[in-house]
């Protein structure tokens, strides 16, 4: 051992850095903003929405119970108000009909009758069911009404009820613990199936009015409208289908991204158009009368093979980001042409979020992020490829972009990755820190979804979407060791010999009531991890220490951390320092 060899103190968590030969290789699931100078375990997600497990299940004509061959729904086994269908080899239970959506009256986590609508399921006619008169033939099934991904969620200010729209049109709300079903006849036409569907944009606005407010779906060429102002006109399920026509073909998955912006405007992408929904001065918005709005599915033009993939706001203009040309196009909404473009030096703008002034834009597909304040745009940062494509082999698309949106000053965006467990929300400061803030409860996946306040979040994903809230998720923190960070490659040894280390010192800011931290190590990248000792909470100790580490022969050092808050535990672990002593 060299006897220059100094200790090796791991502090300063100040996010993951180009790579490990630089500074932290990895922040996951990591709180560092809430205890500047400590790390902490971050919030936990749990789902919003039911997941009902395909079981088959027998119906008591007497009673009206049909009961499961096993527990319906996994998650807290709420599954009151869930929108099935039901399958058969014979005949169904008279009452009930194939290539139909109904929902569910929660008796026992495994029986359940069945109602026509969310309002006699759940909502203000709760309990009403529907009448069952026989017993029917072969055996029947109950599936789970598919999800689709969650591609937009949005929120109605007035009320706090948030609104998702999927892949496949289907539009969900929520207001509490779990998300229903807005059924929608026009494309629910089958039980699994819908029509002319693909969910690509959504919006919400009451305009002037003080008793509607109306939310705007575009899907494929169409676009639907219904008025969702509180329960009342949610239970009335009011859609104008079809209310108006787009550009774009039908079964095109091109977006439809909307917006309602500052100046009262509905804007949505539509092929190489802009599109437009304004109310008429004097008017209140009623989209049965003509005479209250100006429609105009071709407000602005786009050059021609452009595809208009999003927008922001940025002063007076709204910035369109093309999917085609790599251009943004800044637009003064009244000219009949855009501004002069700003050229991205990469493939398709994907999002964009202002903050502050600064707009981010996510483009391309090997992680870069730019930003522009209108003038030119200026890269800023880039997903390190340690963390996004470490197949040891060049890939065309190591990345695929999710959802945008700021929280206190901070970028959260989405990414798909092809590194494993690395896909979910990333967050970026504007001082260039990096963190993979969190993951959907079902696992590493990309956020397409996602839209908060207050420093919580919702994330829509592949068959589902995720809050922080505690009725949803009954872990609060993270519980299994599932906060995890790298440190940085260190160089331990020196010309005079290998290094060692021999004592280890985990140092807490205070004592934690729950939780653990378990520290391991390897010499180099390619390694796998090593544990060197776990350290459990016992609320009172705020150093833990390990005299007989054992660590020999070195000449680099990497330390993983793993943490845990325990099981519904407060935000109580904060630790400051890991300490290596040779």
């Amino acid at each position: 051992m060299s006897s220059q060899q100094q200790p090796l103190i791991i502090k300063d968590w100040t996010g993951i850095a180009e790579s490990p030969h630089k500074g932290f290789g990895l922040f996951r699931n990591a709180d560092l903003q809430s205890f500047p100078g400590a790390v902490k375990v971050n919030k936990k997600p749990g789902t919003y929405f039911h997941t009902i497990t395909t079981r088959t299940f027998t119906a008591d004509d007497a009673t009206d119970i049909c009961t499961a061959s096993g527990v319906l729904e996994t998650n807290n086994l709420n599954l009151g108000g869930a929108a099935v269908y039901f399958t058969t080899t014979g005949t169904l239970p008279a009452g009930l009909s194939l290539n139909t959506i109904y929902f569910l009256i929660q008796s026992s986590s495994t029986t359940f009758k069945v109602a026509t609508s969310y309002k006699n399921a759940v909502g203000t006619a709760a309990g009403t069911a529907i009448d069952i008169t026989g017993s029917g033939s072969g055996t029947h099934t109950i599936n789970q009404v598919p999800i689709g991904t969650v591609n937009w969620i949005i929120e109605d200010p007035r009320t706090n009820t948030v609104f998702m729209l999927s892949s496949n049109g289907r539009v969900w709300f929520t207001s509490g613990s779990r998300t229903y079903l807005l059924h929608n006849s026009a494309i629910d036409t089958g039980a699994s199936a819908v029509t002319n569907a693909s969910g690509q944009g959504i919006a919400i606005s009451p305009f002037s009015s003080t008793t509607s407010t109306y939310l705007f779906v575009f899907r494929n060429a169409l676009i639907d409208v219904i008025d969702v102002f509180g329960t009342t006109a949610i239970e009335a399920l009011a859609w104008s289908n079809a209310w108006k026509t787009m550009n774009t073909g039908a079964g095109s998955g091109n977006s439809h991204h909307a917006i309602k912006a500052q100046d009262d405007v509905i804007y949505f992408c539509d092929d190489r158009y802009v599109g437009s929904i304004k109310e008429n001065s004097g008017s209140t918005f009623d989209p049965a009368n003509a005479a209250t709005y100006t429609f105009n599915n071709q407000a602005l033009d786009l050059p021609a093979y452009e595809i208009s993939q999003c927008f922001e706001e940025q002063g007076t203009d709204l910035l369109i980001g093309g999917n085609t040309f790599n251009n943004i196009y800044p637009w003064d909404r009244i000219s009949n042409s855009f501004n002069l473009p700003l050229p991205v030096p990469e493939f398709a703008i994907k999002r964009m979020k202002n903050i502050g002034g600064l707009v981010f834009i996510l483009a391309g597909t090997w992680g870069n992020i730019y930003t522009t304040q209108g003038t030119y745009v200026k890269w800023f940062a880039k997903l390190p490829n340690y963390l996004t494509n470490n197949a040891g082999s060049l890939v065309s698309n190591p990345i695929t972009w999710g959802g945008i949106y700021a929280i206190s000053g901070d970028l959260l965006f989405g990414v798909a990755t092809t590194t494993s467990g690395n896909s979910g929300v990333w967050r970026l400061k504007q001082d260039g820190t990096l963190t993979i803030d969190n993951m959907p409860s079902s696992g590493s996946a990309n956020v397409i979804g996602l839209w908060g306040k207050n420093e919580f979040y919702l994330m829509g994903y592949s068959g589902g979407a995720d809050n922080f809230n505690s009725l949803v998720s009954s872990n609060i923190l993270y519980d299994n060791l599932e906060t995890v960070i790298h440190s940085a490659l260190f160089k331990v040894a020196t010309k005079l010999g290998k290094g060692k280390f021999s004592r280890m010192e985990v140092v807490l800011a205070k004592p934690a009531t729950a939780g653990s931290v378990k520290v391991s190590y390897r010499a180099d990248l390619s390694s796998s991890f090593t544990t060197i000792d776990t350290f459990t909470a016992d609320s009172a100790t705020t150093i833990f220490t390990n005299e007989s580490v054992g660590i020999t022969d070195i000449d680099n050092i990497q330390i993983q951390i793993e943490m845990n808050d325990g099981t519904g535990g407060s935000v109580d672990m904060e630790l400051l320092e890991i300490r290596l002593f040779p």
